[in-house]
């Protein structure tokens, strides 16, 4: 987006009143549709406020409303979007009294370079403003162009808002979020953390989630705002490829978040959403830079910054409040969103070529069915059962790292050294290796397998099972190769299981 430029407009009172007033215009390059009325400018929202700040070529209100109290409000701001030719205009804006009359009018002119461009006019107050129903009515090339109605009053009980939605500030998005967000950890039978996540109340007794939050959890233990915690291993419903589950628990909540308008966030939609650190939550930005459909999973929304798996499952909020989308978005069950969307983007694509700071993933909204319609429940030992979960990896200290890799080589001095590091493949490669280097510390005797599954998580192959001796200052590296000349394209998932627990799992991408 282009920053706002600003101009100071020629102001002429026909009234003598104590205001002055300012303009500031930017535009967007996100194109529209033309208005069906067949009218050259559409107004896409306009809103009002006392304070606000421009944010990447947008004006963001702090404190959006539309009842303002005069000689204590020092002043009101009222921002529009439109959408219109480019090219040279002609803009006016006419403050009109609570008598309907004319009170000032700030014109300029201005060159939109994209047909969807924005800006804001801003009077002062003072005590002798007068009090009642205003209007600011702008207009482009002489042409009306919306009109913005707000109050002015001396008491702030006097006047009501206009029932139009106004956006929230961001303080109001922060505590909004913060009263709805809840954090689930997921929890193996003998009671170990295996994984944290967020979730939110969307109805009494009832928190949604990415599905990835709860995948190979045999119970979750979820933690309240008030410090309290709940206890639920049930599922009202459920989708895991499209990455989202909603739970039921059995306590109610007093603040739950409402969902977005019916129709699917857009592109250039501003919206926020909680990134957990470990001082606290803060608010980042959320605003939609793009979006991506695949075939089992459905569409994903882009958004600005990057989300961190401790904030998956969280809500992802315009700026109404609403939930639009949940975060996390994983593409493939079980993998990593960023890291599966750098295989299928970009063949020779890893990890450390993604800006992890500006991308993230969030399902939309549009994709989740009624949730009120969901009554009964399914316990997580039954999405177990039938194949849902991924088993849960178990970080071992026998084990130093993993690595796949296009080669391993012997050095001469006989040890096992991995090359060509990646993570695509192709079948022309013939194969392709798994590279373990064992800790040299650890004392004892592992029974090794690896096994190879799909992205549905059908088993398709593993190795014999291979035992390696663990002795203090003795190195030890070994390697496995996968044949993949003739294997199917697509992501595929690599299991290390040790003694019957997984401790690394790493997916790949096969290609012609």
């Amino acid at each position: 987006m282009c920053p706002l430029a600003r101009a100071f407009a020629r102001s002429f009172a026909l009234l003598l009143l104590a205001f002055s007033c300012e303009v500031a215009w930017g535009q967007t390059t996100v194109p529209s549709k033309p208005d069906a009325s067949g009218s050259p400018y559409k107004v896409l929202r306009s809103v009002s406020g006392a304070a606000g700040h421009e944010n990447n070529g947008r004006y963001v209100m702090d404190d959006a409303r539309s009842v303002f109290v005069a000689g204590k409000d020092p002043k009101v701001i009222v921002y529009f979007e439109w959408q219109g030719p480019i090219g040279p205009h002609h803009f006016e804006g006419l403050w009109k009294s609570p008598e309907g009359k004319i009170v000032l009018i700030s014109d300029f002119r201005y060159e939109a370079k994209a047909q969807q461009f924005n800006g804001y006019w801003s009077m002062v107050l003072s005590d002798a403003t007068p009090s009642g129903e205003w209007q600011l009515e702008a207009r482009i090339d002489g042409e009306f162009a919306g009109t913005h109605t707000f109050v002015i009053t001396g008491s702030a009980a006097a006047g009501a808002p206009p029932s139009t939605p106004q956006p929230l500030g961001a303080a109001d998005l922060y505590r909004k979020a913060m009263d709805a967000t809840v954090t689930i950890e997921k929890l193996a039978a003998d009671g170990v953390v295996l994984g944290k996540g967020n979730g939110f109340w969307v109805g009494d007794a009832r928190v949604l989630t990415a599905f990835d939050v709860i995948d190979g959890a045999a119970s979750l233990r979820v933690s309240l705002k008030d410090g309290s915690q709940l206890t639920t291993d049930q599922v009202l419903a459920w989708n895991r490829w499209q990455d989202w589950a909603l739970l039921k628990l059995d306590g109610g909540a007093k603040t739950w978040l409402k969902r977005g308008a019916s129709d699917t966030p857009n592109v250039g939609d501003h919206c926020v959403f909680l990134e957990a650190g470990p001082v606290g939550a803060k608010l980042a930005d959320g605003s939609i830079t793009g979006k991506s459909s695949f075939p089992k999973a459905g569409e994903r929304l882009i958004i600005a910054s990057g989300v961190t798996s401790v904030s998956f499952g969280g809500p992802l909020l315009d700026e109404y409040g609403n939930y639009v989308g949940i975060l996390g978005g994983s593409i493939v069950p079980g993998g990593d969103p960023i890291k599966t969307l750098s295989l299928l983007n970009d063949a020779g694509a890893t990890d450390r070529t993604t800006d992890w700071t500006t991308t993230g993933l969030a399902v939309p909204h549009t994709q989740l069915p009624d949730l009120a319609a969901a009554a009964s429940t399914t316990r997580l030992a039954e999405l177990a059962k039938r194949g849902e979960f991924l088993l849960p990896v178990v970080k071992s200290k026998s084990v130093q790292f993993v690595t796949l890799a296009g080669q391993v080589a012997r050095e001469p001095s006989k040890m096992l050294t991995p090359r060509d590091f990646k993570q695509v493949f192709s079948r022309r490669d013939v194969k392709a290796y798994v590279y373990v280097n064992w800790d040299n510390s650890s004392k004892g005797k592992l029974n090794c397998v690896l096994r190879l599954f799909d992205a549905d998580n059908k088993l398709i192959s593993e190795t014999e099972t291979r035992q390696v001796t663990l002795a203090p200052g003795k190195y030890i590296a070994t390697s496995w190769d996968l044949s993949i000349a003739n294997s199917r394209t697509g992501i595929f998932r690599l299991d290390l299981i040790l003694d019957g627990v997984t401790v690394w799992r790493e997916f790949f991408r096969i290609t012609e």
